[in-house]
């Protein structure tokens, strides 16, 4: 026990016991741990110790299995990743910073919506984001913020969650509200950035695409200027969208005539002219991809194809280019290839992970920093709605009219999920038996869902 009085207490609680049974838990404080230190018994047994899991009350609202256990695992430590953060924010760790950090909740809120039920989470939170804007327009890297991190870990990357969470709150329930009355603080943000704009017309500042397999995690090969200029179209696309469900014509034609030449710009500096990207990289092929940059797909899909066959099927990309990578992927009929990336062995990877006996996921590939963070759990969302195949309907948005379109990966031999609708359970499960895929799909009352050409109403199918 001496030691603990000659280190730092930061994140150290220490108790005394007196023999007696005791529930220890501080009342204006928790700490993130993996482990604890019992001194003084005689071969103490588990069953004498359990630990107190602190988290806001969000039902989970999903359940996921496979036929791979390391899929299964994977998926049951991102669940508790994502509840370790959930506090009064969306924090980015429990056991160091305990900040709302906006990069690690723009790469996670699409994941967290899918998984939970956490709109009211989000309302609440968003709040404290839109006031955390500065009167010129500027966004800290944290909110709420008692006024630091406006001039160093922000940028794009991090006031991107301004416009990620009102849209997919909208994708997930159908209530354009929160767009609607965010389009003030859109529009203020915006021409901050507008302000930020080289001669050339692309903007960098900021954070890169942060915390990459690269060996200066603050030195992403994706140009700041190539990933702050993309998310800026992808927040005046996001803006424009918005100006027209909330029935304001003027506002959409002036974010267009930005939206326009913002784009010509980036396709200038970054199109090449036979169809691929400038930046042969991981999150620069993808972004284009995604975000509809290039021009026709096939050459951005054979450079896609190749640089992760160059890099043997694992992640070079940092967390806002890993957000892009799998859904990219997929738009190219290279599903197969995201599934080896989420499931590659060594390192960067998932499984490294595991073997190095995580029980959340960690800040990055390599050991040393974090090791429960969320901002690489958007594998999760990729499993529920590609390999099991869940997902909204952008033109039906609510979920009342889901599509279902299950990805029958090679390797895997069965895969089941289901996600919590109001009325009931949308269950999907698919069984290999040969060359033969056997899928049931359950669809609960109050729901439709489009499977292929087909719109099935409440009720059980089996294909």
């Amino acid at each position: 026990m001496d030691r603990f009085y000659t280190m730092s207490p930061f994140q150290t609680d220490v108790f005394i016991c007196n023999g007696q049974p005791f529930t220890y838990s501080p009342m204006f404080a928790y700490h993130g741990f993996q482990f604890i230190e019992i001194d003084g018994l005689d071969a103490p047994e588990l069953r004498q110790v359990a630990g107190v899991f602190t988290h806001l009350d969000i039902p989970a609202i999903s359940g996921f299995e496979c036929s791979n256990d390391d899929l299964n695992r994977l998926f049951a430590i991102g669940v508790m990743a994502t509840y370790s953060n959930m506090h009064y924010t969306l924090t980015d760790c429990p056991t160091r910073e305990k900040f709302g950090w906006l990069n690690d909740a723009k790469a996670s809120t699409e994941q967290i919506l899918m998984n939970f039920d956490a709109v009211s989470f989000f309302k609440k939170w968003y709040v404290d984001i839109v006031d955390s804007i500065r009167e010129d327009g500027a966004m800290p890297g944290i909110a709420p913020t008692s006024g630091c991190l406006f001039d160093s870990y922000t940028g794009p990357i991090c006031s991107g969650v301004l416009f990620e969470i009102p849209y997919k709150i909208f994708l997930y329930t159908g209530d354009d509200s929160m767009m609607i009355d965010a389009l003030p603080a859109y529009l203020q943000h915006l021409a901050f950035l507008k302000a930020q704009a080289r001669p050339d017309g692309l903007i960098g500042f900021g954070l890169c695409d942060w915390a990459g397999p690269f060996e200066d995690l603050q030195k992403a090969p994706t140009p700041v200027e190539f990933t702050d200029t993309a998310l800026y179209i992808e927040f005046m696309q996001r803006t424009v969208f918005a100006a027209q469900r909330a029935g304001k014509p003027q506002i959409e034609r002036e974010i267009r005539a930005d939206l326009n030449r913002t784009t010509d710009a980036f396709r200038r500096a970054y199109l090449m002219h036979d169809g691929t990207c400038a930046v042969d990289e991981q999150t620069a092929i993808a972004m284009m991809i995604e975000l509809g940059l290039g021009g026709e797909l096939e050459p951005l899909k054979r450079q896609l194809k190749a640089n992760v066959e160059r890099y043997a099927f694992h992640h070079h990309c940092g967390m806002l280019g890993l957000r892009y990578l799998y859904y990219a992927l997929n738009r190219c009929g290279l599903s197969q290839y995201a599934l080896r990336i989420i499931t590659a062995e060594g390192f960067p990877s998932y499984i490294q992970w595991l073997r190095e006996g995580a029980t959340t996921l960690w800040e990055t590939w390599c050991p040393g920093n974090s090791k429960n963070h969320h901002m690489y759990s958007d594998f999760m969302l990729w499993l529920m709605n590609t390999l099991v195949g869940i997902r909204p309907d952008p033109d039906a948005p609510g979920m009342e009219r889901a599509i279902v379109a299950p990805f029958f990966a090679e390797g895997i031999s069965f895969a089941k999920g289901f996600r919590e609708m109001g009325r009931g359970k949308l269950a999907v499960e698919w069984q290999r038996d040969g060359d033969r895929v056997a899928l049931c799909i359950d669809v609960p009352e109050g729901v439709e869902v489009q499977y292929a050409d087909r719109v099935l109403p409440a009720g059980k199918y089996v294909f």
